[in-house]
C-alpha cells in the first residue's frame, strides 16, 4: 500500500479503536437507541463476510456492549457469502431496522440489497430491494430512517451511477439524480419530523469537470419534490478535489447538520473529514466548516458515519510492512 501524507487535522480529537472483539471489523453506520443514551452501530466482520450490529454505549474500545453477527436468511436459497449491514435504525417494540447490500455464490459478485427488520441478535425477517423494477447489476442500500430508504444501484453495461429512495410503506422505489448531473449516488437520510427529510451523497457532472461532488437536499415525501440542493467540494478547494463524498448524516444542535466525509485530493489523496453544515433563515444551507480526521499513524483513513460529534470509520496501518486494519471512533472536542 503506497503512503500518502495525511491531511492536518486539529488537536482537539480523541481518537479510540472501536472493534468488535472477534476481529476484521468494518463499520458502516450509526443511529442512537431510542428512548437510551446507546447506540446501534452497523457494519461487516470482514474475517467471515457476515453483517455486524453492535447495541451499547458508544465508549471505550466496543467491549461495553454487545456485537451481534448477521446473515441474509431466507427460506427460497441457503448459497449468501457475504452479508454486509449499512445503516441501522430503530423498529417497532424494540426491534432494529437495517439496510445494507448481500451477495450469493449463485448470482457472483453481484450485490443485492436488503432490509432486516427483528431483534438485534438475529431472527427477524430479511427481504429483498430491488429499486427500478428489479433492472439492476448491483444495489447497496446505505441509511434508512422514518420509513424510507435510501442508496443506489447501477445497471449491466452502463457506467452510471442512479440514486434512489425507497418507501417501505407503499414498497415503491424512486430513482434520484441531481440535475445536469450522470452518477448521483445516496448515502445518508435523516428525518426531520412529518414529510420531511434531509439527503446527502455525492454527484458527478460534466459541467464542473467531472468532478465529484458532494450534495445535501431536503425532500419532502408527501408532495415528492427536492429543495434547497446544495454541493460542495472538500474544505472549499474545488480544483484540488477530485472527489468529495458526504457518507453520514446527523442532527447538530443548531439545527443544522453534522456530516461524515471523505474522497480524494490531490494534495492529501484519501481523506476523511467532519463536516459541519448550518442552515440559514431561508432554510436554504449555508457554507461547510471541515474539520479533518486523520487516525494517528495511519497510511488510510475514512470518514464512514457520524453520530453527534463523533466520526466513526476504518483505518489502515503498516507495521514492519504487514498491512492491518480496524475501525474507530474520533470524537471532535471543539
Amino acid at each position: 500500500m503506497k503512503k500518502i501524507t495525511q491531511p492536518v487535522q486539529s488537536d482537539n480529537i480523541s481518537f479510540t479503536t472501536f472493534n468488535d472483539p472477534v476481529g476484521g471489523t468494518g463499520i458502516q453506520g450509526i443511529r442512537g437507541v431510542a428512548g437510551s443514551e446507546n447506540v446501534y452501530i452497523a457494519g461487516t466482520l470482514t474475517t467471515t463476510g457476515q453483517g455486524l450490529l453492535y447495541e451499547g454505549p458508544l465508549a471505550g474500545s466496543g467491549e461495553k456492549g454487545t456485537w451481534n453477527a448477521l446473515t441474509y436468511t431466507s427460506p427460497d436459497f441457503d448459497d449468501v457469502t457475504l452479508t454486509s449491514c449499512y445503516g441501522p435504525n430503530n423498529g417497532v417494540n424494540g426491534n432494529v431496522q437495517i439496510v445494507g447490500a448481500y451477495q450469493r455464490s449463485s448470482t457472483g459478485k453481484q450485490n443485492l440489497g436488503f432490509l432486516y427488520e427483528g431483534p438485534a441478535s438475529g431472527g427477524g425477517t430479511w427481504t429483498t430491494i430491488a429499486p427500478n423494477g428489479g433492472n439492476v447489476n448491483n444495489v447497496f442500500v446505505h441509511s434508512i430512517m422514518g420509513g424510507i430508504a435510501v442508496g443506489n444501484y447501477d445497471v449491466g453495461g452502463d457506467t452510471n451511477g442512479y440514486a434512489f429512495l425507497y418507501d417501505f410503506k407503499t414498497q415503491v422505489s424512486t430513482t434520484y439524480m441531481v440535475p445536469d448531473s450522470y452518477s448521483t449516488t445516496l448515502y445518508g437520510i435523516w428525518h426531520n419530523g412529518g414529510s420531511s427529510y434531509t439527503l446527502i451523497g455525492g454527484c458527478t457532472m460534466a459541467k464542473v469537470g467531472k468532478l465529484s461532488q458532494a450534495f445535501i437536499v431536503d425532500y419532502d415525501a408527501a408532495t415528492k419534490t427536492y429543495s434547497n440542493l446544495r454541493t460542495y467540494q472538500y474544505d472549499n478547494e474545488a480544483i484540488a478535489s477530485i472527489v468529495t463524498h458526504f457518507e453520514g448524516i446527523t442532527v447538530a444542535d443548531d439545527g443544522g447538520f453534522n456530516i461524515a466525509a471523505m474522497g480524494l485530493n490531490l494534495k492529501q489523496g484519501v481523506y476523511a473529514a467532519f463536516v459541519q453544515v448550518h442552515r440559514e433563515k431561508d432554510g436554504s444551507f449555508g457554507p461547510a466548516t471541515w474539520t479533518n480526521v486523520a487516525y494517528p499513524g495511519a497510511v488510510l483513513t475514512t470518514g464512514n458515519t457520524v453520530y453527534r460529534n463523533n466520526l466513526l470509520g476504518i483505518y489502515a496501518s503498516i507495521s514492519s510492512g504487514v498491512a492491518t486494519t480496524g475501525s474507530f471512533n474520533a470524537k471532535i472536542l471543539n
